[in-house]
């Protein structure tokens, strides 16, 4: 009797807090509804989605913001589903999570659907499902939102079987930018003839501060040491092309120093280590950019992570 009791209570004290959660998110959304309306975003409850450790208490409440009519509350909602994956750690959690932003993928919002693949593509492959892959791979056909960005999380997913489609859009006929995230994506899954595409085209550009914010990280996305090598050559010059970081320095830099810190966080062993800030953890980026080049000089057969 006292073990049923027991049971008991602990059944009232789930419900209750299952309850308590579902009442608190559905107070914010309808606190933020007014502003909703007029066209304001409000904050995310970020304390009240950090507090709740217990997955079946918080999706159901916000599964139902994600039918709401107003564009901004659905946007609300799939923006907490992002952030419970920095509140939970087990993947078989954060594949239940996962599963819910799929329904992004088909809200009539392209709004919705550009901060589900941008929000998906900060998530390792390796918890999406064979069938979501193959979702993914059939979401190229349709109309979306940012498609170069549904290309990279495709690419991002290393299935071969995406190759075929994933050509399609790097003929003419298609914008420049959905052809290069084609060609990127195309070279991270091991097509040749992608990545020699790719190498000629960079191996052409003079390395400058548009070039390294915006066609190293796609070089880097790629996994392909083809392309690392020509980013640890470029670590070799010397040509200042380069704005500094610090607004209050005037002189141009080495370019080497910007692409060190993309390449750092991805190889096997390196030396170096990238800081919270972004920054190379070191007090002389001189003598970092030396022990690099050193070092890959050493290691001309290095592994990329």
């Amino acid at each position: 009797m006292r073990y049923l009791c027991f049971l008991l209570i602990i059944f009232i004290s789930y419900i209750s807090q299952a309850q308590s959660f579902d009442k608190a998110f559905g107070k914010y959304v309808e606190e933020a509804r007014p502003k909703a309306i007029k066209g304001e975003i409000p904050s995310l409850p970020y304390e009240l989605l950090r507090g709740e450790k217990n997955l079946d208490r918080v999706l159901p409440a916000i599964d139902r913001s994600l039918s709401d009519t107003l564009v901004i509350i659905r946007r609300l909602g799939f923006q907490s589903l992002d952030v419970l994956h920095r509140v939970f750690d087990e993947k078989i959690e954060k594949q239940r999570i996962l599963g819910i932003q799929f329904k992004g993928l088909e809200d009539s919002s392209f709004e919705i659907q550009s901060i589900t693949l941008d929000n998906m593509n900060d998530l390792d492959p390796d918890l999406f499902t064979n069938p979501q892959k193959q979702r993914l791979i059939q979401l190229l056909n349709q109309e979306v939102s940012n498609k170069e960005v549904l290309i990279e999380l495709v690419g991002r997913m290393g299935e071969q079987s995406a190759i075929e489609s994933l050509r399609n859009f790097s003929q003419p006929g298609n914008s420049p930018k959905i052809r290069w995230a084609t060609y990127l994506a195309l070279a991270r899954l091991g097509d040749q003839s992608a990545i020699t595409k790719v190498k000629n085209k960079v191996s052409n550009l003079q390395v400058d501060s548009d070039v390294v914010y915006n066609i190293v990280p796609g070089l880097i996305y790629t996994n392909q040491k083809e392309l690392y090598d020509y980013l640890v050559e470029e670590l070799n010059k010397e040509e200042k092309n380069c704005e500094p970081a610090d607004p209050d320095q005037t002189r141009a830099i080495n370019c080497a120093y910007r692409i060190l810190e993309y390449i750092t966080p991805h190889i096997v062993d390196f030396p170096l280590t990238i800081g919270a800030s972004g920054d190379i953890e070191t007090n002389n980026y001189r003598k970092a950019l030396e022990t690099a080049r050193e070092w890959f000089a050493v290691n001309p057969n290095y592994q990329i992570l």
